[in-house]
């Protein structure tokens, strides 16, 4: 049953980070230039979600690199703490992007215009980190690490 739902969990990461691959890609030949990104409010939602199973993974990675009998390499100490301080600051740009455009009344002056700047930073990182992760889940199924 944990082999399902690591899989389970593996998929929703990589499909949700070729969604926003997608959606990144497509957005300056399909948007309307209105200031409304309707799927991208939708997807947000998908994405915090991700992000923060990331965060608890990227964590359990590298508690666990100790763990068991083999000795874990110096490779495998970089990508854990590359998964794990990568997705830290994911979710600090991701929310605090977020925060904002869900209460814009509270925006002023440039805070209106660094959605533009910064979310495709975070849409990026996103889906380099959500299929790395998920790429992670999928092949450790059954304890199996690589």
């Amino acid at each position: 049953m944990k082999d399902i739902a690591q899989r389970f969990t593996a998929a929703y990461l990589v499909a949700t980070a070729l969604a926003a691959f997608v959606l990144f890609i497509v957005t300056p030949l399909t948007h309307d230039g209105s200031p409304e990104y309707p799927i991208w409010k939708i997807l947000n939602y998908f994405m915090a979600v991700a992000i923060l199973i990331m965060l608890v993974v990227g964590c359990c990675r590298k508690c666990c690199l100790n763990r068991g009998g083999a000795q874990p390499t110096t490779l495998d100490h970089v990508a854990a703490s590359i998964a794990f301080y990568g997705a830290v600051a994911l979710a600090m740009l991701f929310f605090w992007e977020w925060f904002w455009t869900l209460n814009p009344d509270s925006e002023t002056g440039d805070a209106v215009t660094s959605h533009v700047i910064y979310f495709p930073l975070v849409d990026t990182l996103f889906t380099i980190l959500g299929l790395a992760t998920g790429k992670y889940l999928w092949t450790c199924v059954g304890g199996r690490s690589q």
